[in-house]
């Protein structure tokens, strides 16, 4: 933790201030509130880490989704798309970003002007991301998204890609980091769409079973099976629309036609690592759009941009107001 970044870490439980001694982050009366391991603060138990499949799938695929160490990949494109960063003034604002994976997203938020980056994850993942996230502006934890060692309304944005559906109660989570979001300041979250055409997904076939298995079993299989599966549903969307349906709800395995720039083997990696992904979290729990919309809302926050299509995913770009209503602070890009 450098001691020059303006927002420091609290006792997730008590927000009272701590103080690194250099192997700990201790309280006032010296009692140790985590310890800080390989330079990341830790302030999960590995008994707490339900998200211990990210923490193998990021470190097994390091490279495959990260812009600067794969050849082909668009994850910039994709967050500007999502995100509509682009239209608020990020240059000089800091950012939480909840549940950093291996850092893929993390790698494309430095590349704004934010001042300070924060960034957690509940599993080892983070890990990866020390490994290859070299930023000043870059802090880096390993905690949950239910206590979050940051007092509240400390940022100007908090950012949430792809994490809300695999905690336990992603309503709750929804709220835990609207509470870390300024007066005035930026949400960014997605969540998976829970419809029935979703609901038909395959995953949703086999997860009670896939997710009791140890991971290296899945791992087996994607590993095995994985080109085959690539094939066969390549063949059913060759065969007309009603095809190409089935090969998304019926055959045990994920598939991808295209993404971004990459090739046919880069193709089969993206296959098996969304297929791994799919079939090992311990929770997956998609929020109706009215859910979704109304839990960010009731936070006090105005939705700018709402993505929502047909199946999945949703997405929000919130702004959050003040008891009068209005924003407190300029975020918006000048034109």
């Amino acid at each position: 933790m450098e001691e020059s970044n303006t927002i420091p870490f609290v006792d997730p439980h008590t927000h009272e201030a701590l103080f690194n001694t250099g192997t700990d982050l201790c309280n006032a009366n010296g009692d140790v509130i985590c310890p800080i391991i390989d330079g990341v603060p830790r302030f999960v138990r590995s008994e707490d880490d339900y998200a211990e499949n990210f923490g193998f799938q990021w470190n097994e695929w390091k490279d495959l989704l990260s812009d600067s160490r794969s050849t082909g990949n668009t994850k910039r494109d994709l967050l500007l798309k999502r995100t509509h960063f682009d239209q608020y003034k990020t240059e000089g604002a800091t950012i939480l970003e909840c549940g950093m994976g291996g850092g893929d997203d993390t790698e494309v938020l430095l590349q704004f002007p934010f001042a300070e980056v924060h960034s957690f994850d509940l599993s080892c993942a983070v890990d990866r991301g020390r490994q290859f996230l070299n930023d000043p502006r870059l802090v880096l934890s390993q905690a949950s998204i239910y206590d979050i060692p940051y007092a509240d309304e400390s940022f100007d944005f908090v950012f949430c890609h792809r994490v809300l559906q695999h905690t336990p109660d992603p309503v709750a989570s929804l709220k835990a980091i609207s509470r870390k979001v300024k007066p005035g300041g930026v949400l960014f979250v997605h969540c998976y769409k829970k419809s029935w055409r979703y609901l038909m997904n395959y995953k949703y076939k086999v997860r009670w079973l896939t997710k009791r298995l140890p991971q290296k079993a899945v791992f087996w299989y994607v590993q095995n099976f994985g080109r085959m599966m690539r094939k066969i549903s390549s063949t059913l969307c060759r065969c007309g629309h009603a095809a190409a349906v089935s090969s998304n709800w019926f055959v045990p395995f994920d598939y991808f036609p295209r993404y971004g720039n990459f090739n046919e083997e880069q193709l089969l990696e993206l296959d098996k690592l969304c297929t791994f992904d799919a079939l090992t979290p311990a929770h997956d729990h998609p929020l109706t759009t009215r859910m979704f919309c109304k839990t960010i809302e009731e936070a006090g926050f105005r939705i700018e941009h709402l993505s929502d299509p047909p199946i999945t995913p949703l997405l929000a770009t919130a702004v959050r107001v003040t008891e009068a209503g209005e924003e407190s602070q300029p975020i918006r890009q000048a034109a």
